[in-house]
């Protein structure tokens, strides 16, 4: 959608709609137009299948029930993530196939997560003092979760050697996949207060945190096919190792729009941004492409429709114009991002989910 925003400066070779941010980055209103646009309604509800990705009936269940080492893990995820990264950018009828193969095409795949940033900059002052930010979402989830298992490194940074983040800082995983997970060994089980400890300890590292359901990721984890719709992931991720958003960068728009914000995005105040570019060097780059710069003066705009709220550019910028700000309603929970965004029915946090059993 294009329109033209002349009454606010912008010009129109910038994609809609930013009518309820003005030149300052100051939200005038919450776009509830915009998050109704992310719904997909006419998408059916996954349902387990009993054949899951079909070849895994084959061969998977001897081979995933081995205990791997975790060094192992890491180089075979580092492989699929190649493979990913590979087809993501490919075209053509190779690019489909691929895609096919991983269940990432748009017909059938359910692949999707929430970006909720965990350090915010929220303005209360006329706002209820009960008034609900990411990371409190993030954090009711663990709360309702019967099971909660994790990771002792993260496997993205550990593939990648990252010398940013300590890489103890890994995934976890809420309900019975999560104890799947943890009987395979990748994972173990941890209590409420550690995992609310380790969203705490996320934030302060300025990590954003992603609650993820990857469809091909049965295969790194070795799930049951009737526990698909029992799990969902929650990783912490920095932008130069992360492979969710190193692959939103490079994928094609039908898959980059699964991946979506809580109702946080970026804002700029166009008179502090002297257009630099330092907001899409990196190891800070916009894993949705979402950052344009204007032809008329060369400030940065963020496009609201892609951006995910992961505050990246926020981090590099130098005059402090970046800021993360509620645009958009927030929906009341993690399991209502998955039905509505995904149109998956999550069974992992106190919700009656879960497709077919």
């Amino acid at each position: 959608m294009e329109k033209m925003l002349t009454k606010k400066g912008l010009t129109a070779e910038v994609p809609a709609s930013y009518d309820n941010i003005n030149e300052q980055g100051e939200v005038l209103y919450l776009d509830e137009e915009r998050l109704r646009r992310k719904e997909r309604p006419d998408k059916p509800v996954f349902e387990n299948h009993p054949h899951g990705l079909g070849v895994k009936d084959a061969f998977w269940p001897q081979f995933s029930a081995r205990p791997w080492n975790f060094g192992g893990y890491a180089a075979a995820f580092h492989a699929m993530r190649g493979i990913l990264h590979w087809s993501a950018k490919k075209t053509g009828p190779q690019g489909n196939f691929m895609r096919s193969v991983l269940m990432m095409n748009s017909d059938r795949g359910y692949s999707g997560g929430t970006a909720y940033n965990l350090n915010v900059d929220v303005d209360l002052a006329d706002k209820a003092q009960n008034t609900v930010i990411p990371i409190d979402l993030v954090k009711e989830a663990i709360r309702k979760a019967d099971y909660i298992g994790a990771m002792d490194k993260c496997l993205c940074r550990t593939a990648n050697n990252c010398q940013r983040v300590p890489h103890d800082i890994a995934c976890m995983f809420l309900g019975r996949g999560g104890r799947e997970v943890t009987d395979h060994r990748i994972a173990r089980e941890i209590s409420t207060e550690e995992a609310l400890a380790k969203v705490d300890r996320a934030a302060a590292e300025g990590l954003v945190c992603m609650s993820l359901w990857v469809q091909v990721e049965q295969l790194v984890w070795g799930l049951r096919n009737d526990l698909m719709s029992d799990m969902v992931e929650i990783c912490f991720c920095c932008p130069c190792c992360c492979t969710a958003l190193n692959l939103c960068k490079e994928t094609t728009p039908d898959i980059r729009r699964r991946f979506s914000p809580s109702g946080f995005t970026a804002t700029v105040d166009h008179d502090l941004c002297i257009g630099c570019g330092k907001c899409v060097e990196e190891p800070a780059y916009c894993p949705q492409d979402a950052i344009q710069f204007r032809g008329s003066d060369g400030k940065m705009v963020v496009n609201q429709e892609t951006c995910m709220g992961c505050g990246y550019c926020k981090e590099r910028c130098p005059m402090g114009a970046i800021k993360i700000r509620q645009t958009m309603p927030m929906r009341d929970s993690m399991h209502d991002y998955f039905l509505e965004e995904v149109r998956l029915d999550l069974a992992v946090d106190g919700y009656p989910g879960g497709g077919v059993k």
